[in-house]
Protein backbone atom coordinates (compact mmCIF):
# COMPACT_ATOMS: atom_id res chain seq x y z
CA UNK A 1 0.00 0.00 0.00
CA UNK A 2 2.76 2.42 0.95
CA UNK A 3 4.50 1.63 -2.36
CA UNK A 4 1.33 2.47 -4.28
CA UNK A 5 0.90 5.72 -2.36
CA UNK A 6 4.55 6.65 -2.97
CA UNK A 7 4.20 6.00 -6.72
CA UNK A 8 0.99 8.08 -6.82
CA UNK A 9 2.66 10.96 -5.00
CA UNK A 10 5.60 10.81 -7.38
CA UNK A 11 3.26 11.01 -10.37
CA UNK A 12 1.40 13.96 -8.88
CA UNK A 13 4.68 15.76 -8.19
CA UNK A 14 5.93 15.10 -11.71
CA UNK A 15 2.73 16.37 -13.27
CA UNK A 16 2.82 19.46 -11.07
CA UNK A 17 6.38 20.24 -12.11
CA UNK A 18 5.50 19.76 -15.78
CA UNK A 19 2.57 22.12 -15.43
CA UNK A 20 4.81 24.76 -13.87
CA UNK A 21 7.28 24.59 -16.74
CA UNK A 22 4.78 24.56 -19.62
CA UNK A 23 1.84 26.70 -18.47
CA UNK A 24 3.44 30.02 -17.62
CA UNK A 25 1.01 32.85 -18.35
CA UNK A 26 1.74 34.85 -21.49
CA UNK A 27 2.89 38.42 -21.03
CA UNK A 28 -0.07 40.80 -21.17
CA UNK A 29 -0.40 43.23 -24.06
CA UNK A 30 0.23 46.89 -23.20
CA UNK A 31 -2.79 48.39 -24.98
CA UNK A 32 -1.91 51.96 -24.04
CA UNK A 33 1.53 51.70 -25.66
CA UNK A 34 0.26 50.21 -28.93
CA UNK A 35 0.75 52.27 -32.10
CA UNK A 36 -0.26 49.67 -34.65
CA UNK A 37 -2.16 46.42 -34.85
CA UNK A 38 1.22 44.65 -34.87
CA UNK A 39 1.70 45.88 -31.29
CA UNK A 40 -1.48 44.02 -30.31
CA UNK A 41 -0.11 40.63 -31.32
CA UNK A 42 -1.76 37.88 -29.28
CA UNK A 43 -4.23 40.19 -27.54
CA UNK A 44 -7.65 38.99 -26.38
CA UNK A 45 -10.00 41.09 -28.51
CA UNK A 46 -13.77 40.76 -28.85
CA UNK A 47 -16.42 42.09 -31.24
CA UNK A 48 -20.15 41.88 -31.72
CA UNK A 49 -21.18 38.84 -33.73
CA UNK A 50 -22.42 39.47 -37.26
CA UNK A 51 -20.64 42.80 -37.69
CA UNK A 52 -17.60 44.00 -39.65
CA UNK A 53 -15.99 44.54 -36.26
CA UNK A 54 -15.58 40.77 -36.03
CA UNK A 55 -13.74 40.74 -39.36
CA UNK A 56 -11.62 43.74 -38.33
CA UNK A 57 -10.24 42.07 -35.22
CA UNK A 58 -8.89 39.15 -37.26
CA UNK A 59 -6.34 41.53 -38.82
CA UNK A 60 -4.48 41.57 -35.48
CA UNK A 61 -1.61 39.03 -35.57
CA UNK A 62 -2.34 35.88 -33.54
CA UNK A 63 -5.39 37.54 -32.04
CA UNK A 64 -7.30 35.57 -29.42
CA UNK A 65 -10.60 36.72 -30.81
CA UNK A 66 -14.14 36.04 -29.73
CA UNK A 67 -17.59 37.34 -30.59
CA UNK A 68 -20.48 38.14 -28.27
CA UNK A 69 -24.14 38.55 -29.27
CA UNK A 70 -24.89 41.91 -27.65
CA UNK A 71 -22.75 45.04 -27.69
CA UNK A 72 -23.32 45.56 -23.96
CA UNK A 73 -21.73 42.15 -23.34
CA UNK A 74 -18.43 43.49 -24.68
CA UNK A 75 -18.21 46.24 -22.10
CA UNK A 76 -19.11 43.78 -19.34
CA UNK A 77 -16.36 41.40 -20.47
CA UNK A 78 -13.81 44.22 -20.62
CA UNK A 79 -14.60 45.42 -17.11
CA UNK A 80 -14.45 41.84 -15.84
CA UNK A 81 -10.96 41.48 -17.31
CA UNK A 82 -11.77 38.52 -19.56
CA UNK A 83 -10.72 40.45 -22.69
CA UNK A 84 -8.06 43.08 -23.38
CA UNK A 85 -10.34 45.20 -25.56
CA UNK A 86 -13.19 45.25 -28.05
CA UNK A 87 -13.84 46.80 -31.46
CA UNK A 88 -16.27 49.71 -31.88
CA UNK A 89 -16.82 52.91 -33.85
CA UNK A 90 -15.03 56.00 -32.53
CA UNK A 91 -18.22 57.87 -31.49
CA UNK A 92 -19.18 54.89 -29.34
CA UNK A 93 -15.73 54.88 -27.77
CA UNK A 94 -15.96 58.59 -26.97
CA UNK A 95 -19.37 58.07 -25.35
CA UNK A 96 -18.20 55.07 -23.31
CA UNK A 97 -15.03 56.81 -22.15
CA UNK A 98 -16.98 59.93 -21.14
CA UNK A 99 -18.95 57.75 -18.77
CA UNK A 100 -15.98 55.81 -17.40
CA UNK A 101 -12.57 57.45 -16.95
CA UNK A 102 -10.93 54.04 -16.48
CA UNK A 103 -11.42 53.32 -20.20
CA UNK A 104 -9.54 54.56 -23.26
CA UNK A 105 -9.35 53.60 -26.92
CA UNK A 106 -6.88 52.94 -29.71
CA UNK A 107 -7.88 54.29 -33.18
CA UNK A 108 -7.51 51.83 -36.07
CA UNK A 109 -6.49 54.24 -38.81
CA UNK A 110 -6.90 52.77 -42.27
CA UNK A 111 -3.53 52.15 -43.98
CA UNK A 112 -1.74 53.94 -41.13
CA UNK A 113 -1.74 51.50 -38.23
CA UNK A 114 -1.59 48.42 -40.45
CA UNK A 115 -5.38 48.17 -40.52
CA UNK A 116 -7.21 47.86 -43.85
CA UNK A 117 -10.86 48.76 -44.46
CA UNK A 118 -12.96 49.96 -47.38
CA UNK A 119 -15.22 53.01 -47.32
CA UNK A 120 -18.18 50.64 -47.06
CA UNK A 121 -16.65 48.92 -44.05
CA UNK A 122 -16.36 52.12 -42.01
CA UNK A 123 -19.48 53.87 -43.36
CA UNK A 124 -23.10 53.41 -42.32
CA UNK A 125 -26.11 53.55 -44.63
CA UNK A 126 -29.85 52.96 -44.70
CA UNK A 127 -30.75 49.36 -45.49
CA UNK A 128 -33.73 48.73 -47.80
CA UNK A 129 -35.36 45.76 -49.48
CA UNK A 130 -33.79 44.94 -52.82
CA UNK A 131 -35.33 47.17 -55.51
CA UNK A 132 -37.04 49.52 -53.04
CA UNK A 133 -38.27 52.74 -54.63
CA UNK A 134 -37.32 54.56 -51.43
CA UNK A 135 -33.61 54.32 -52.23
CA UNK A 136 -33.34 57.26 -54.59
CA UNK A 137 -35.75 59.37 -52.54
CA UNK A 138 -33.69 58.83 -49.40
CA UNK A 139 -30.43 59.49 -51.25
CA UNK A 140 -31.82 62.87 -52.33
CA UNK A 141 -32.75 63.67 -48.72
CA UNK A 142 -29.37 62.59 -47.34
CA UNK A 143 -27.59 64.79 -49.88
CA UNK A 144 -29.20 67.83 -48.22
CA UNK A 145 -27.33 67.20 -44.94
CA UNK A 146 -23.93 68.88 -44.86
CA UNK A 147 -20.82 67.23 -43.40
CA UNK A 148 -20.70 69.93 -40.72
CA UNK A 149 -24.26 69.15 -39.67
CA UNK A 150 -23.53 65.42 -39.56
CA UNK A 151 -20.48 65.96 -37.38
CA UNK A 152 -22.28 68.36 -35.04
CA UNK A 153 -25.26 66.03 -34.71
CA UNK A 154 -22.98 63.13 -33.79
CA UNK A 155 -21.21 65.28 -31.20
CA UNK A 156 -24.59 66.18 -29.70
CA UNK A 157 -25.67 62.53 -29.57
CA UNK A 158 -22.42 61.60 -27.81
CA UNK A 159 -23.05 64.32 -25.22
CA UNK A 160 -26.73 63.45 -24.81
CA UNK A 161 -26.12 59.73 -24.37
CA UNK A 162 -23.45 60.50 -21.77
CA UNK A 163 -25.98 62.49 -19.74
CA UNK A 164 -24.84 65.95 -20.83
CA UNK A 165 -27.31 68.74 -21.65
CA UNK A 166 -28.17 69.54 -25.26
CA UNK A 167 -30.63 72.39 -25.84
CA UNK A 168 -31.21 72.22 -29.61
CA UNK A 169 -30.44 69.61 -32.26
CA UNK A 170 -28.25 70.36 -35.27
CA UNK A 171 -30.59 68.49 -37.65
CA UNK A 172 -34.29 69.32 -37.59
CA UNK A 173 -37.21 69.35 -40.02
CA UNK A 174 -40.91 70.11 -39.75
CA UNK A 175 -43.17 67.17 -38.96
CA UNK A 176 -45.79 66.53 -41.67
CA UNK A 177 -49.21 68.02 -40.97
CA UNK A 178 -50.93 65.52 -43.27
CA UNK A 179 -48.69 62.42 -43.50
CA UNK A 180 -49.15 60.07 -46.43
CA UNK A 181 -48.06 56.96 -44.57
CA UNK A 182 -45.77 55.41 -41.97
CA UNK A 183 -42.04 54.74 -42.24
CA UNK A 184 -41.23 51.72 -40.04
CA UNK A 185 -37.56 51.67 -39.09
CA UNK A 186 -35.67 48.87 -37.37
CA UNK A 187 -32.65 49.31 -35.09
CA UNK A 188 -31.15 47.73 -31.95
CA UNK A 189 -31.82 50.66 -29.63
CA UNK A 190 -28.72 49.47 -27.77
CA UNK A 191 -25.68 51.00 -29.48
CA UNK A 192 -25.10 54.52 -28.18
CA UNK A 193 -24.56 57.11 -29.54
CA UNK A 194 -26.01 55.67 -32.78
CA UNK A 195 -29.14 54.36 -31.07
CA UNK A 196 -30.16 53.68 -27.50
CA UNK A 197 -33.21 53.24 -25.27
CA UNK A 198 -34.56 55.83 -22.83
CA UNK A 199 -36.67 54.43 -20.02
CA UNK A 200 -39.30 56.75 -18.59
CA UNK A 201 -38.21 60.34 -19.25
CA UNK A 202 -37.12 60.71 -22.89
CA UNK A 203 -34.06 62.73 -23.91
CA UNK A 204 -34.27 65.55 -26.45
CA UNK A 205 -35.57 64.30 -29.80
CA UNK A 206 -36.43 60.79 -28.58
CA UNK A 207 -39.13 58.75 -30.37
CA UNK A 208 -41.42 56.15 -28.74
CA UNK A 209 -40.44 52.55 -29.50
CA UNK A 210 -43.35 50.80 -31.18
CA UNK A 211 -44.45 47.26 -30.49
CA UNK A 212 -45.91 45.11 -27.75
CA UNK A 213 -44.41 45.64 -24.31
CA UNK A 214 -42.61 48.85 -25.27
CA UNK A 215 -44.77 51.30 -23.33
CA UNK A 216 -42.66 54.01 -21.69
CA UNK A 217 -39.62 53.14 -23.83
CA UNK A 218 -38.07 55.66 -26.23
CA UNK A 219 -35.36 55.44 -28.87
CA UNK A 220 -32.79 58.17 -29.40
CA UNK A 221 -29.43 58.59 -31.05
CA UNK A 222 -27.84 59.58 -34.33
CA UNK A 223 -29.76 56.93 -36.27
CA UNK A 224 -33.04 58.06 -34.72
CA UNK A 225 -32.47 61.68 -35.74
CA UNK A 226 -31.55 60.63 -39.29
CA UNK A 227 -34.66 58.44 -39.42
CA UNK A 228 -36.85 61.28 -38.15
CA UNK A 229 -35.42 63.69 -40.72
CA UNK A 230 -35.99 61.20 -43.55
CA UNK A 231 -39.54 60.43 -42.44
CA UNK A 232 -40.43 64.12 -42.20
CA UNK A 233 -39.02 64.84 -45.64
CA UNK A 234 -40.97 61.88 -47.07
CA UNK A 235 -44.11 63.35 -45.47
CA UNK A 236 -44.46 60.20 -43.38
CA UNK A 237 -44.85 59.35 -39.69
CA UNK A 238 -41.86 57.62 -38.12
CA UNK A 239 -42.23 54.39 -36.15
CA UNK A 240 -39.15 52.82 -34.53
CA UNK A 241 -38.97 49.08 -33.81
CA UNK A 242 -36.32 47.40 -31.67
CA UNK A 243 -34.64 44.19 -32.90
CA UNK A 244 -31.58 42.19 -32.01
CA UNK A 245 -28.79 42.78 -34.52
CA UNK A 246 -29.15 39.42 -36.26
CA UNK A 247 -32.89 40.01 -36.63
CA UNK A 248 -32.69 43.30 -38.53
CA UNK A 249 -32.19 42.02 -42.08
CA UNK A 250 -34.79 39.23 -41.68
CA UNK A 251 -37.27 41.83 -40.34
CA UNK A 252 -36.65 44.01 -43.39
CA UNK A 253 -36.98 41.19 -45.90
CA UNK A 254 -40.13 39.88 -44.21
CA UNK A 255 -41.79 43.29 -44.51
CA UNK A 256 -41.95 43.90 -40.76
CA UNK A 257 -40.01 47.16 -41.26
CA UNK A 258 -39.43 49.40 -44.26
CA UNK A 259 -35.83 50.34 -43.51
CA UNK A 260 -32.86 49.57 -41.28
CA UNK A 261 -31.22 52.68 -39.81
CA UNK A 262 -28.96 51.12 -37.22
CA UNK A 263 -25.31 52.00 -37.73
CA UNK A 264 -25.13 49.27 -40.39
CA UNK A 265 -22.23 49.19 -42.85
CA UNK A 266 -23.07 48.46 -46.51
CA UNK A 267 -20.63 45.56 -46.84
CA UNK A 268 -20.49 43.37 -49.94
CA UNK A 269 -21.89 40.41 -47.99
CA UNK A 270 -24.94 42.42 -46.85
CA UNK A 271 -25.48 43.85 -50.32
CA UNK A 272 -26.18 40.32 -51.49
CA UNK A 273 -29.25 40.37 -49.23
CA UNK A 274 -30.52 43.97 -49.29
CA UNK A 275 -29.97 47.36 -50.94
CA UNK A 276 -28.28 50.34 -49.30
CA UNK A 277 -28.49 54.08 -49.72
CA UNK A 278 -25.46 56.31 -49.85
CA UNK A 279 -23.45 56.47 -46.62
CA UNK A 280 -24.84 58.91 -44.04
CA UNK A 281 -21.91 58.71 -41.60
CA UNK A 282 -18.32 57.46 -41.68
CA UNK A 283 -16.11 56.73 -38.68
CA UNK A 284 -12.78 55.22 -37.72
CA UNK A 285 -12.93 51.89 -35.96
CA UNK A 286 -11.21 51.69 -32.57
CA UNK A 287 -10.39 49.22 -29.83
CA UNK A 288 -11.71 50.17 -26.42
CA UNK A 289 -9.53 49.01 -23.54
CA UNK A 290 -9.20 49.38 -19.78
CA UNK A 291 -6.38 51.50 -18.39
CA UNK A 292 -3.98 49.77 -16.01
Amino acid sequence: MRRIIAIALSLILALSMAACTTSEPAASVDMAAANSIADLKGAKIAAQAGTFHADAMTQIPEVKGQTLPEFADLLTALKAGTIDGYVAEEPTAIEVCLGDSSLAYLPLKNNDTGFTATDADVGIAVGLKTGSELREQINTILAEISEDTRSELMNQMVQLSAGKEVTALALTSDAPTDPVGVLRVGMECAYAPFNWTDMGTPTLGAVPISGEGKDGMYANGYDVQIAQYIANKLNMTLEVYSYEWDGLIPALNSGAVDAIIAGMSPTAEREEQIDFTNVYYSSNLVIIYKKK
